[in-house]
């Protein structure tokens, strides 16, 4: 970004601003924490379309009653190796954290555990949760579905969402080898940023309502996004949609809510969590073959000029720069938070 549009600022002060703002409308400081944390993480590791620019349409949708801010999140079914989890209808950030903290636990007693969740609401940064595995030497396998935004192949109709995931492997004194996509050739909140900022798209990402190639943000918002690699990712869309929703209890398919035309209900979105701990399957020296791994890669011939690039590598980067220097909010987000301030008679102000 980084633009007369943007201002920098502190990571300390914006998470006290969005933390004491969530807590005015009756979340908990502690939920308010952990729900701040995933914005501010997106932010931090320059996944800024899932970071603090959604926050304002978050209160909005708290305000409008689609979340339950007293949420009873709770294991419904369980087996040796798997779990269910109602989300009761919290942020998403909450039934998600509560998902993988459950996976990890009974992983490293088991070696591997998968939780499946209903009843939720978008979770944000799919990385955010399979690096909370990785942090402590496991594995974490994370996503999700989302509303309707694909046709399927040679269709016309949205029935698909983007459906991201991400896979954290850990890595011996170093950042995690960390994927994360979605399965659309964009995640759709970079089009409605595009839309915000008046901005083309460029062409490829989107086709209008009646599935023509397009570069207006408008028409696209109202079309269709277009899976990456064509039908590959059209296929593995719908493998998400069917281990998260389906076999969670959720919803799937265009039964996924909408989070903007549906502010004052629950998405029902369906979440999957694995978590692999290699220690019991491989053993210790899994680090070791990881850290050769990881090396061997980075250490390869290159594009003259270029550097070897593994996935996460750009979001380490970022954490590490933004963590010292602040990180970028648009001027039309600060003066949204800033009139949240004002309603809620709190004496602060961002930036």
């Amino acid at each position: 970004m980084n633009n007369q549009n943007t201002t920098r600022i502190q990571v300390s002060q914006v998470k006290k601003v969005i933390t004491t703002l969530f807590n005015s409308y009756g979340i908990s400081k502690k939920d308010s924490e952990v729900i701040t944390n995933s914005f501010i993480e997106a932010d931090l590791c320059g996944v800024n379309t899932h970071g603090v620019t959604v926050v304002p349409a978050h209160i909005e949708k708290l305000k409008a009653g689609g979340y339950n801010i007293n949420p009873n999140i709770r294991k419904v079914r369980e087996g040796i190796s798997f779990a269910v989890v109602d989300g009761d209808g919290s942020f998403g950030a909450l039934s998600a954290k509560y998902s993988m903290k459950l996976a990890k636990k009974e992983a490293k007693q088991k070696g591997t555990f998968s939780v499946f969740s209903y009843n939720n609401n978008t979770f944000g940064p799919a990385f955010y949760y399979s690096a909370m595995a990785a942090e402590e030497g496991l594995i974490g396998i994370v996503m999700c579905n989302t509303p309707p935004a694909m046709a399927p192949w040679n269709g016309n109709e949205k029935l698909l969402g983007t459906n991201p995931f991400s896979i954290s492997i850990p890595v011996k004194e170093g950042s995690p080898i960390t994927l994360d996509m979605a399965t659309s050739q964009v995640a759709k909140s970079k089009i409605n940023i595009a839309l915000k900022e008046g901005k083309d798209i460029p062409l490829g990402w989107a086709t209008d309502i009646n599935g023509n190639p397009t570069t207006d943000p408008q028409k696209a918002v109202e079309g269709m996004v277009l899976p990456m690699g064509g039908y590959k990712g059209y296929g593995i869309s719908m493998m998400v949609d069917i281990l998260s929703g389906v076999l969670s209890g959720a919803s799937f398919l265009n039964e996924v809510g909408s989070f903007y035309r549906n502010m004052e209900n629950c998405m029902n979105v369906g979440f999957m969590f694995i978590v692999i701990d290699p220690k019991l399957i491989i053993g210790e020296n899994f680090y070791d073959l990881i850290k050769d791994y990881y090396n061997i890669l980075k250490s390869s011939s290159s594009v003259k000029g270029a550097e070897i690039l593994i996935p996460g590598d750009r979001k380490s980067n970022f954490k590490k720069q933004f963590s010292e220097t602040g990180i970028e909010i648009n001027k039309e987000t600060i003066n949204k938070l800033n009139q949240y301030l004002l309603e809620n008679n709190i004496d602060m102000k961002l930036a």
